[in-house]
């Protein structure tokens, strides 16, 4: 498709610019060394473990020797695995995760621009409402969370539900539903919330048909069937974490819902607005979708003027004079105003809905979802529902966009309106430039050393010290090369054994902390100089060489956290 081609380049371009200096550093740069690097290891092990033991996808090497822990957090399936063939061919873990990042804004933009150009039969009203889907400054603000700017699904799947409902092909129930099993297994977070937007966006559509043919329903029940099908093992795999993790208490749930003051709240690197609202942030609930989408969007929903050639006179011939005329006039009302008008209709429902749950707490809908719903139990910060305000926004934009050209009847005009609104929408959009953390391309030596140590032997478990939310993400990242298994983890959960064996990992080396590596089959000590602070690397290292269950494997320097040191791996010896 040469329109999805073209917007495709013009995405490309404006999110090289919108996300600067990202496109510079896209080998070694990442927001920071936290949840990035989680992404990162996530999306090389699927690509490491989908051609090996697709059975034993979820059975990820962290948290040794628990098991489904890929299910503690986002498991990125869908972008892993389109991704997996940059792995397979030696691409850079970092460069992948970067790709796949930028592709969630490219894509993204794209998918709604042909939504919506399909509804208004609009190009450059397209544009417009993909301008403002892939730089609400929502995303911004999640610049760290790979995940939750995986929605390239979401709009591709509306598209597909419009044409099923247009023309009824079964190939376009099974692009409904392949999609939306996609963006169900690209983030289970907008998963889980597409559920109740769609039953009101595609519900009221559905309603305003009235009566839907049998080829309607045989392909909505092929989408249904596909994407049940494609999301119940990963159903099945949350559902067993749950056993082990628990789920998130309710006052957790109400620290992350939003009011109606979030919705004022741009990203802190907002260029325009940043400053001006920043008594409106909150941590996790910026909002904020942009004052021009917003006025498009009421723009799109006035009432339609009425038609000149609809009468508004009875029938002369008709019964009921007065009974007659009165429902006649009801009847101009109505269709002068909602003639065409179910598709923003249904939008605009999805909004509110969409509105309320990022309420969470605050609102009406999330507080019944969490009490009868048990996958809603697992989200903590229902904000992020805001997501799908912008969704909703960015669609009814396009259609005020349109609606204002319609009545422009200049050509050389029309394309003033859409350039003069895309310019202001990219202004209110524009961030400063975003500060990115340097990454090391590679893993330290210490690693090779432990895998010739290790020789034949099945893959070995190692516990890194020191273990912490701010160490464990890099220990992941490294894993990307050493693809041993880590008794460390770091993620949305975390198993009860392992805050035990963090207790235990105090007071390193005495006997009760080596007693609980060895309980969960740890062979290798990995001790990181450059992680530890003051001279704790260098009272703790004396310690441990003495030790005569503790045999030195591997002693080499690193530079990281702008810090020289090195790191000693020790193989841990057990009684016989």
């Amino acid at each position: 498709m040469k329109f999805v081609g073209a917007m495709l380049l013009v995405f490309t371009v404006l999110t090289a610019v919108m996300t600067y200096p990202q496109i510079l550093h896209l080998r070694d740069g990442v927001h920071d060394d936290g949840d990035p690097l989680l992404n990162t290891w996530a999306l090389a092990w699927v690509a490491h473990q989908l051609p090996r033991a697709p059975a034993h996808l979820f059975d990820a090497n962290i948290f040794y020797p628990e098991r489904r822990t890929l299910a503690y957090s986002e498991t990125l399936l869908l972008p892993a695995a389109f991704a997996a063939p940059l792995h397979w061919l030696g691409v850079g873990p970092l460069l992948v995760y970067n790709v796949v990042f930028l592709s969630g804004f490219i894509v993204s933009g794209a998918g709604t621009a042909l939504l919506v150009r399909t509804l208004t039969n609009s190009a450059a009203a397209g544009c417009i409402a993909g301008l403002v889907f892939a730089f609400l400054p929502y995303r911004i603000d999640h610049f760290p969370h790979l995940q939750l700017q995986q929605t390239q699904c979401l709009p591709f799947a509306m598209w597909a539900f419009h044409r099923l409902l247009q023309m009824g092909r079964l190939r376009d129930g099974v692009l409904f539903g392949a999609f939306t099993a996609g963006q169900i297994l690209s983030c289970m977070y907008y998963g889980l919330f597409l559920l109740p937007y769609m039953a009101v966006v595609c519900g009221a559509m559905l309603i305003a048909e009235r009566r839907l043919p049998t080829d309607r329903v045989v392909a909505l029940a092929v989408a249904a069937a596909i994407a049940l099908a494609a999301v119940i093992p990963v159903g099945m795999a949350y559902l067993g974490t749950r056993r082990v993790v628990g789920e998130r208490g309710r006052q957790e749930v109400v620290d992350g819902s939003a009011t109606w003051r979030n919705y004022l709240a741009p990203a802190e690197a907002n260029a325009l607005y940043g400053n001006a609202f920043a008594r409106f942030m909150q941590s996790e609930r910026r909002l904020f979708p942009g004052f021009v989408a917003m006025a498009l969007a009421v723009v799109a929903l006035l009432p339609t003027l009425a038609s000149k050639h609809e009468s508004t006179k009875p029938r002369s011939h008709e019964k009921n004079l007065y009974g007659r005329f009165v429902y006649s006039r009801f009847r101009v009302f109505v269709l002068s105003r909602f003639r065409g008008y179910s598709t923003r209709f249904a939008y605009a429902l999805g909004l509110l809905l969409a509105f309320d749950v990022s309420l969470g707490f605050n609102g009406f809908t999330y507080p019944v979802m969490y009490d009868y719903f048990l996958p809603f139990r697992a989200l903590r910060i229902p904000a992020r529902m805001g997501l799908f305000v912008g969704f909703s926004l960015a669609v009814l934009a396009g259609y005020g966009i349109a609606r204002i050209a319609n009545r422009v009847q200049s050509a050389t005009l029309r394309r003033v309106v859409f350039v003069t609104a895309g310019v202001l929408m990219l202004a209110e959009y524009a961030s400063k430039p975003i500060e990115l953390a340097a990454i090391r391309t590679g893993a330290p030596e210490v690693y090779a050393d432990i895998i010739r140590d290790r020789g034949d032997s099945p893959t070995a478990a190692l516990f890194e010290f020191p273990a912490s939310s701010q160490d464990d993400p890099t220990y992941l990242y490294y894993s990307t090369f050493h693809r041993q298994n880590l008794v460390n983890g770091y993620s949305g959960f975390f198993p009860p054994s392992y805050v035990r064996l963090m207790d235990a990992m105090r007071a390193l080396p005495d006997d009760r902390s080596l007693s609980a590596l060895r309980a969960r089959g740890t062979r290798y000590l990995v001790v990181h100089g450059e992680r530890l602070y003051g001279d704790r690397y260098e009272t703790l290292i004396p310690l441990l060489d003495k030790r005569s269950d503790l045999a030195l494997v591997s002693r080499r320097p690193w530079f990281d956290r702008d810090k020289h040191s090195e790191i000693s791996a020790y193989r841990l010896i057990y009684a016989r």
